[in-house]
């Protein structure tokens, strides 16, 4: 037992391993968040909105640590794949890249959002932050489905 738990955790410091338990926080972090936080609208609960906004941004937040450890992991998941998929596994890494600005621009609406939220003003970025994180959240969907596309082939045959 307490073997594997120091297996567990020199796996969960390892860049190949750690990149891919953030991967799908923003995705499902942020689609939590957008639920919660239009349920809190709807229910007037300030509460369960501030946390709704602080899922959000640290949702958003994760793809820094995530694009990192992405880039340091990326020979080494070149090196066990096929060689055919080298490109596009740089593509994908160069995508999820180039998109991090998506999630750190929401990240910073949600926290100015909870902010203000937490004096009682800034109902006009609420409306804001819904549509990011509804825009956001789309991006995250698209982004994961490309990422699926590389590693599980047989998608490709089913999305046409």
């Amino acid at each position: 037992m307490w073997q594997e738990i120091i297996n567990l955790w020199q796996s969960v410091r390892d860049p190949e391993y750690a990149h891919l338990l953030l991967e799908s926080l923003p995705l499902f972090g942020i689609g939590a968040g957008l639920i919660f936080l239009c349920g809190s609208l709807v229910f007037r609960e300030g509460k369960s909105r501030l946390l709704a906004l602080l899922l959000i941004c640290v949702s958003s937040g994760s793809v820094w640590p995530y694009v990192e450890l992405r880039e340091k992991a990326e020979a080494r998941v070149i090196a066990m794949h096929d060689p055919s998929y080298a490109p596009l596994i740089r593509e994908q890494t160069k995508r999820r890249t180039s998109g991090a600005w998506a999630y750190y621009a929401m990240c910073l609406i949600s926290g100015i959002a909870l902010i203000l939220g937490m004096a009682g003003k800034g109902r006009a970025l609420l409306i804001l932050t819904i549509i990011a994180a509804t825009a956001t959240f789309w991006f995250s969907l698209w982004l994961h489905k490309k990422e699926a596309e590389i590693y599980h082939r047989n998608i490709l045959k089913h999305a046409r």
